[in-house]
């Protein structure tokens, strides 16, 4: 009774303070002078605009996690067509072209509209307070105007003019940042809705800054209104962290990040000691409550675990690099002084699970949700391609395991650490993946078993933060599969949130995964009314994992289907000289309905040679135990707000069915 008053209590508080917070926004506004601004932000540090101007034209520290010794000369020898990529790409952001979330390339006109979904043409009116703003499920996607407004793209403009010298860029960064800034008063607007997004913004912004901050564009007159717009976010963010009680995701991993920017990369803010060591003390807490022991985020979700590993890597070099025992190489050592060794560790542990999860082609498989979520977005890649983390990762740990030859260097890595940091990764001996041998992850419940370019990851955890299930699909003892190199079975992925519910459930559904439905029941149960929660009711247990030269072999099972008195048990065989995978799933229960599906990627030809045999590919793939068999259209998602068409085999059976996938020849007459 005690916890009920005091939430109710809290929640009343929260309450009444949201209220006169909006009042006072709406009667005194938001907006502050530069003179209060200055006089207020600083602690009088600075008697008048000309003393702020020229302690920022002057200062060279704290210093930025971006490279600017010789670039041109050092990507020209890495990567000769990477320079033309990059002005490419620079002079589409300057003429407003994007491609976000799906959208291909879209035109936004003369004047960026900051507060429309352009996919839909929805707006959100500009001047309704930020905790006002409304999700509008069904009709508009609301990560639209808070994709663009993140602000990924400041990356590009600046490695375009550090690469040309083009004052264009520069211009079009200032025009940009000033534009958002006029249209977008503090506390009203989308895009002051979600405290993420804000940190993201800033953290981008900085990025962006860092580029920029000898050009001549940023006029006195910029400089100002954006040290004052930065001020502006780092107190909104402090104010309305996203924290609970119950558990913290990536959303408050996120505001800590902008935290450790702003206090570590903007001194000279009153405020920014407090947030500096907020966000240091955060990050090592976030670690171990976010992060399991082995190495996995706890969210259910691969693609989120890269978002979390930048949040967590990005902030870390931020704070590491301008601590004064920084001598330029000793990464480890200031990491370990600052958050402790058993962060490093955890860190560490994040890289080394990339290392595994990532495919032989250097695709990051997707179980849970994919939102294409980034921190910053240094080169143009697929969005499941994250080779580039593993580069990230040698260097910082120097470490020869996650130096892979087929993978080679990425250009991330060059911004990040320069010409240095080419060379300590070229320094370190590297290693085949032939011998990346095949991995359990125990806490979250991912099995990968490999064997030189062949591969398969299987999904057999819990539902994630901690039993809410926000990002976790109905996945269970689902797999993905790829041969010699080559995507053939694969997660049909997230394609969108609130704009499209129904196809927000039908993605994270159990029949849209490579598992077992039976009866047509789902694993998890959810509330259609809540998108982001899927209830841990499958309990999804390992009953087997061995690992050895020869072969592999994993047990699962789940509960997802026990309360109408059935029960799913799925086992993989993988004969890794043979090269073939023997998967049984056995239904216990009275007279099931089994279904299960086989999702290809698309383009991945699929052709019947006779009942129960067809060649994907080079692969046979063979079914016995089976009544029918279909092969049927569907839908892919290789990134958030995309969908293509792809084929999916269909196998119903009754208790028991026996699946072999293999590489071989085979010939049979028609």
């Amino acid at each position: 009774m005690r916890e009920i008053v005091r939430r109710a209590n809290e929640i009343g508080t929260r309450f009444g303070r949201d209220r006169i917070g909006k009042v006072r926004a709406r009667v005194f506004g938001t907006t502050i002078s530069d003179r209060d601004f200055i006089a207020n932000a600083f602690g009088g540090a600075f008697p008048d605009k000309g003393a702020l101007f020229a302690h920022f034209r002057a200062r060279t520290k704290p210093s930025f996690i971006v490279a600017r010794d010789n670039m041109a000369a050092a990507l020209s020898e890495l990567s000769p067509t990477e320079k033309e990529a990059i002005i490419s790409l620079a002079d589409k952001t300057c003429d407003h072209i994007f491609d976000l979330l799906g959208s291909g390339d879209a035109h936004l006109g003369d004047s960026i509209d900051w507060h429309q979904d352009f996919k839909t043409g929805y707006r959100w009116n500009s001047d309704t307070y930020y905790r006002d703003i409304k999700i509008p499920y069904g009709k508009a996607d609301i990560k639209v105007p808070w994709e663009l407004s993140r602000f990924y793209h400041a990356a590009v403009l600046g490695q375009a003019y550090q690469l040309t010298n083009n004052e264009k860029y520069a211009r079009e960064f200032v025009s940009q940042v000033s534009g958002w800034i006029n249209e977008n008063n503090p506390k009203f607007g989308v895009n002051w809705n979600c405290t993420m997004d804000i940190a993201i913004r800033v953290c981008n912004w900085i990025l962006g800054y860092a580029y920029f901050q000898d050009s001549p564009s940023l006029t006195d007159e910029f400089v100002v209104k954006f040290l004052k717009s930065l001020y502006q976010h780092g107190l909104h963010i402090r104010e309305n962290l996203e924290y609970s009680e119950t558990f913290n995701s990536n959303h408050y991993l996120s505001n800590i990040a902008g935290m450790v920017y702003l206090g570590t990369l903007f001194p000279e803010f009153k405020e920014s000691a407090e947030w500096r060591t907020f966000g240091i003390r955060e990050l090592k807490n976030e670690m171990m409550k976010q992060v399991y022991p082995d190495g996995c985020d706890f969210e259910a979700s691969t693609c989120y675990h890269r978002l979390v590993l930048e949040l967590f890597f990005y902030s870390t070099l931020v704070a590491i690099t301008n601590d004064g025992d920084f001598t330029g190489t000793n990464y480890q050592a200031v990491t370990d002084k600052l958050f402790g060794r058993e962060y490093r560790e955890r860190l560490s542990g994040m890289f080394e699970a990339m290392l595994f999860l990532l495919k032989p082609n250097g695709a990051m498989p997707q179980i849970g949700d994919n939102d294409s979520g980034r921190l910053h977005v240094f080169t143009a890649r697929h969005i499941l391609d994250m080779r580039y983390l593993l580069c990230l990762g040698a260097i910082f740990f120097k470490e020869p395991k996650f130096k892979v030859r087929e993978f080679w260097f990425c250009e991330e890595a060059l911004w990040v650490f320069g010409s240095k940091g080419l060379a300590t990764w070229q320094a370190l001996e590297e290693r085949t993946l032939a011998v990346i041998g095949s991995h359990a992850f125990p806490d979250a419940g991912w099995f990968v078993m490999r064997n030189e370019r062949d591969y398969i990851v299987i999904s057999c955890g819990p539902n994630g933060q901690k039993g809410n299930g926000g990002h976790a699909h109905n996945d269970k003892l689902s797999f993905e599969l790829c041969m010699d190199g080559k995507d053939i079975f694969v997660d049909p992925g997230t394609y969108l949130y609130t704009p499209e519910p129904e196809m927000r459930n039908l993605f994270r559904s159990t029949s849209y995964h490579n598992t077992v439905v039976v009866n047509g029941m789902e694993q998890n149960s959810y509330d259609n009314g809540f998108l982001f929660m899927l209830r841990d009711e499958s309990k999804a247990s390992r009953v087997m994992w061995e690992s050895g030269r020869e072969y592999d072999h994993f047990i699962g099972e789940h509960l997802g289907f026990n309360s109408n008195g059935f029960h799913h048990r799925r086992e993989v065989y993988f004969d890794k000289s043979e090269r073939v995978y023997r998967i049984v799933d056995k239904i216990t229960g009275d007279n099931p309905q089994s279904k299960v599906y086989f999702y290809l990627k698309p383009g991945v030809a699929v052709k019947k040679i006779k009942d129960g045999i067809f060649k994907v590919e080079d692969v046979i793939v063979r079914f016995s135990g089976f009544y029918k068999i279909d092969v049927f259209n569907s839908w892919y998602s290789k990134e958030y707000g995309f969908k293509e068409s792809n084929r999916c085999i269909r196998v119903s059976f009754g208790d028991a069915l026996e699946t072999s996938i293999c590489c071989e020849d085979l010939m049979v007459s028609p």
